[in-house]
Parts: structure tokens; sequence; C-alpha cells
């Protein structure tokens, strides 16, 4: 006799694990559409949106599962598999939007592009690298002694090659020359030579350290060329975020070395104009990051926001560009780097403008997913075309 409110206790448990584990999916794939409004919730964002295909499987999973759990419960049924069935659609949103980016993206580059022909599903058919990679950790230092680290990824053919030099982001005040050592080693494997190098940080070191850091950087790479099998005359620079505005600033600056080629990745162009027209949510605090890199505000140091803006360096003769960034960034508006385009474009400077509808700002550092890999092939069509490099 006691033990007849067994079945009734055994439901009520199947009813919440089965509404708590549905509330969870759906509020994990909600993030897809809601912006981040913390570091921490952009970092999640940038997760699930990137792997949002395998966060859709697991509502479709689950689905399953609630409709044999909930058997005796027709109300609560309902309302899970609606809310699953309407989440699983929402978590393919970026997916369903794949293919039409990819095919954008090789009417950007230019005929026969690759990107076109891209599918997420050949990441899983072909090898991440397409030979043998080695890596060597190389150690300079700054005009004022402060040290820097340069990684170096070489490829194994043989004799100079194109060279691309990356530049980390991270608000100019944190990130090292690890940070996508998954796509400089694709690139690296590719037939390219690639630099990741370093920079001083801010607030300990304003504008225009960090710019001077990247000069003597490829200054370094021209001196050391036969040595590292560098082709000093297809030479690209590739910036993620800060790294971004500061591969356009060493690309555009006159009296900075040559370069054949810039990658710009959700780069901020006009800092003046980053200051007033801020991102709704601001997760990072934008305002705090360009006085610490810059030393105050606009009103305050307002030579040094002008100097610091790739925007004021437009004019004609500046290499190919490549532009990169997410419709839903929340660090860098999306409508800065379309103005940048538009001004490029103007100025009649080869400008190549990709814009991945589903994305947020850091996209490509997520490994494997459907933003990192739109990334790295985009990049190498770009990197190709650009460089003169035949396959």
């Amino acid at each position: 006799m006691t033990r007849a409110p067994a079945p009734r206790r055994s439901g009520a448990f199947a009813l919440g694990v089965a509404l708590l584990v549905t509330a969870l999916l759906v509020l994990a794939s909600a993030m897809v559409l809601v912006p981040p409004r913390s570091m921490g919730m952009l970092l999640l964002t940038v997760g699930i949106t990137e792997y949002s295909p395998l966060l859709a499987l697991a509502d479709l999973v689950w689905l399953l599962v609630t409709w044999r759990l909930l058997r005796g419960h027709r109300t609560a049924r309902l309302a899970a598999m609606t809310a699953l069935l309407v989440a699983g659609g929402v978590a393919l949103r970026p997916l369903w939007r794949f293919d039409r980016t990819a095919h954008a993206a090789s009417a950007a580059i230019g005929p026969d592009a690759g990107v076109a022909r891209y599918s997420p599903l050949d990441a899983f058919r072909t090898p991440a690298l397409q030979g043998a990679v080695r890596e060597q950790a190389i150690a300079y230092r700054a005009a004022d002694g402060a040290p820097l680290r340069l990684r170096l990824y070489h490829g194994t053919l043989p004799g100079s090659r194109p060279t691309v030099v990356v530049i980390y982001g991270g608000a100019w005040r944190a990130g090292d020359p690890s940070q996508g050592a998954g796509v400089s080693r694709t690139l690296a494997s590719s037939g390219y030579t690639v630099a990741s190098i370093d920079y001083r940080h801010a607030p300990a070191a304003r504008f225009p350290a960090q710019l001077d850091d990247v000069r003597r950087a490829i200054v370094l790479l021209r001196d050391s060329a036969a040595a590292w099998s560098i082709d000093t005359t297809r030479i690209a620079l590739l910036g993620r975020s800060a790294g971004g505005h500061l591969a356009e600033l060493a690309a555009w600056t006159p009296g900075m070395p040559a370069v054949q080629a810039v990658v710009a990745i959700y780069a901020p162009f006009d800092l003046v104009q980053g200051y007033r027209d801020l991102p709704a949510p601001d997760p990072i605090d934008v305002r705090a990051v360009l006085r610490d890199f810059l030393g105050g505000s606009p009103a305050e140091q307002g030579a040094r926001y002008r100097d610091a803006s790739p925007s004021t360096l437009v004019r004609a003769g500046l290499p190919p560009t490549l532009l990169l960034y997410g419709a839903r960034d929340h660090v860098v508006k999306p409508e800065f780097n379309r103005g940048a385009a538009g001004r490029l474009r103007a100025a009649h400077v080869p400008v190549m403008q990709v814009e991945v509808p589903w994305a947020e700002h850091g996209f490509d550092m997520a490994p494997g997913g459907l933003g990192a890999q739109l990334a790295v092939q985009v990049i190498t069509d770009f990197l190709d075309r650009a460089l003169h490099v035949t396959r």
C-alpha cells in the first residue's frame, strides 16, 4: 500500500526533467538571435551560434525523448514539442544562410573562387591541413626594449613563399601570437609562410607604440627573408579586430614597409565614430577600450584619434583589401565596415567585402564552426588572387 504513489512521483520527475532540459535548449537556441550584454555572454553566443547545427540536432533528439517522457501529459508535451521545433528552426538559421553567403563571397572575390563550392560538410571529408607545418618561436624586442615574440609557420614547399603577417586581436590590451593558430597552420600548409607577430599592450603602451611594433616585425621579416624563405615581393597583412585595425594602418600609412594585400577581420575604421556611435548592448565597454589605447577621449586626444584611424588614410593606390565581418557584431558595428568598403571603393581601391549574416565578433575563432570554415576559404581565395598564387 505504501508504494502506490511511486508512479505519480516518477511521472512528476519525468515531467520536471523534460521541461527543464527543454527550457535550457530553448534558451541556448535563442542566443542565436539575442545580443550579448557581457563579455562572457559574447563568448557563449559565438560558441552557440558557430556550432548551432549541433544545437539543432540536440533539439531534435530531445524532441523525440520528450515525446516519450511526456506521454501522460498532453498539454506539456504539446508545449515542449512546439518550443523545441521553433528552437531547432532558430538554431538552423546560420546553416541555412551558409550557402548564400559563400556564393556572395565568391562573387566579391572573383570568378571561379572556391568559396562558392565549399560546404560545411567538406570539413569532415577532407583533412584540415594539406601538408606538414613546422613552427618556430622567435624572440625579438620593441623599440623600448620590451620583449616581443614572433611565431613562424613554415610549409614544406621549396623556395621563397608568399608571406602572411598575422596580427592578433584583443582590444589592443591582450592577446598573443598563438591566436588563430589553426588558420595560420592551414595557410602554411597551403604554400604560405605565416608570421604571427606581437605588439605592446595598452594601457601600459599607447598608440603609436603598436604600429611601430608592426613596422619592426615587417622589417625583421624582410631582413630575414633568405633564412625564413620569404618572398619580399608578396607580403600580406591579416588582422582580427584590433589586429585588423593595425593591419590597415600599417598597410596604408605612408613610409611604412610596402605590402601587397590586407585582410581586416571585423576591424575598427574610424575611432572617433567608434567612440561616439556605440553598439547596443556594449559588452566590452568600447569607450574604456579606446581611452586605454589612446590616452583619453576624442575631446582630449583628437589628433591621436585621427592619426590612429584608418579612415583618414584612404586614398587611391592602396593594396587590395578584404573586409570580413559579422552582421551581428556588438563590438565593432557592421555599419563601420560597410562604410569602410564604400570609402575604399570611392577611392578606386580594390576591396572585397564579405558580411557573414549570422556572425558575432570573434566568429572565426571557433575552430570548425560555420564562420571559421567560411573565413578560411574566403581568406585563402583572396590571398591566392592578391598574391598571384596558382594551384
